[in-house]
């Protein structure tokens, strides 16, 4: 239980630290797409202003640079020779008069041309054309199409993206160290507190066992001295009733503190569930219910013999108590996979599908006067569960309607 808890822990705060770093991650690259688009726009806005002349005095006015600028002493702002690769093209009553590629080495009339006559004609405004952006101004019959290259912006928004994201997934893995010991502290109050209560109960358990001894031992004389009657009787049910639900409250609590101790040997455990469900058929006969049992044959596992031997016994014992009169109890094993697979099936008389979670609840009575009738104390299916983990398996119970229920149990 502790380790699930502390895996939860460790996912839950992963998840969020990771999240905030993948929500930075995403920020940041928007915003350098957003400033290079703007500053793109700007630019091309600028030229077509200036009749196709880039101004001298022009200013990126990056605010993630003038934010570093001050610290590393370097300004990438700075207008340097060919920084804006750009060419324009004028078209004055659909005639070209004046292609401009001096700013662009890379860039021929030729391709200036082709390029200005994909574009001639669309709405007005900004656009991109391989990889440049343009902006088509018109006013009247003439044209003023400039294109300016963004591959280098391209490629620094690629270089940052895989940069951010290279340095996001380091800071995710270096975030389990400090997560996984930050997880140990946090459950550690709850670790404590677990530890208390199996002490109180184990402590409780050896205290109740010596009054329980001394009644019981009392009942017994006073019913040699004085015979048989209803109270004796009544004291001698409600003791042995005691020292079951004792037992089985300090062997639940032990169940995890011998979890590592626990000794797993080869087994037939086809042949130690039909012994110890032949023990209940003799019953289910004499209440009138019918009992089956399926087993394939010569199924091995690996576990404690008595602990599986101990969950059959609970699981029939639970179908038996439980069931309607003259219902149905199906028990199978079978092989599903590499798992096995043990089905208790019971017809009962009615079952809310809503509980069923909570049949595994110590404590927990779906009816509790018929428990008290059958001798219940809503702690058997806790045990079941608890030993179902300890043979690192699942159990679950799930209904047929309303009129039946299975648990099912996969090792």
């Amino acid at each position: 239980m502790l380790k699930k808890l502390q895996h939860k822990f460790m996912i839950i705060a992963f998840f969020a630290l990771s999240s905030l770093i993948m929500v930075q991650m995403i920020a940041v690259n928007a915003v350098t797409i957003y400033q290079r688009d703007t500053d793109l726009k700007t630019a091309l806005t600028l030229i077509a202003e200036n009749n196709g002349r880039f101004p001298d005095n022009y200013d990126r006015n990056d605010f993630l640079e003038d934010f570093i600028h001050p610290i590393i002493g370097y300004d990438s702002t700075e207008k340097t020779p060919y920084s804006e690769r750009y060419f324009y093209v004028e078209i004055r009553k659909n005639v070209v008069t004046n292609i401009h590629t001096a700013n662009n080495p890379t860039v021929d009339d030729e391709k200036a041309f082709r390029y200005a006559s994909d574009v001639f004609g669309t709405a007005e405004g900004f656009g991109y054309k391989g990889n440049y952006m343009y902006l088509n101004t018109v006013n009247g019959d003439n044209s003023l199409i400039v294109f300016i290259d963004f591959q280098k912006e391209l490629n620094d928004a690629i270089t940052l993206a895989k940069a951010s994201l290279f340095i996001g997934l380091i800071t995710m893995i270096l975030i389990l160290i400090p997560v996984y010991w930050l997880s140990k502290w946090a459950i550690k109050p709850i670790a404590d507190n677990m530890q208390r209560q199996k002490q109180f109960i184990t402590d409780a358990g050896h205290e109740l066992k010596t009054p329980l001894a001394i009644i019981s031992a009392d009942a017994e004389v006073l019913e040699m001295c004085d015979g048989e009657n209803e109270w004796l009787t009544s004291i001698k049910n409600q003791t042995e009733r005691m020292s079951e639900l004792v037992k089985n409250l300090v062997k639940l609590s032990k169940f995890d503190e011998v979890r590592k101790k626990r000794e797993n040997a080869l087994f037939n455990l086809s042949e130690a569930v039909i012994d110890t469900a032949s023990g209940f058929e003799a019953p289910a006969k004499h209440a009138g219910k019918d009992f089956e049992v399926s087993v394939a044959p010569d199924i091995f596992f690996r576990g404690e013999e008595s602990e599986i031997r101990q969950l059959v016994s609970i699981l029939c014992d639970n179908a038996l108590k439980y069931s309607d009169a003259e219902g149905i109890i199906k028990l199978s094993v079978y092989k599903s996979g590499k798992s096995t697979v043990i089905d208790m099936y019971n017809t009962c008389e009615y079952v809310d599908p809503n509980t069923v979670s909570r049949l595994f609840d110590r404590f927990y009575r779906a009816d509790a006067s018929r428990s008290r009738e059958t001798g219940g104390y809503g702690i058997g299916l806790s045990i079941a569960k608890a030993i179902v983990e300890r043979h690192k398996g699942k159990i679950r119970a799930f209904t047929n309607g309303t009129t039946a229920i299975t648990f099912k149990i996969i090792l």
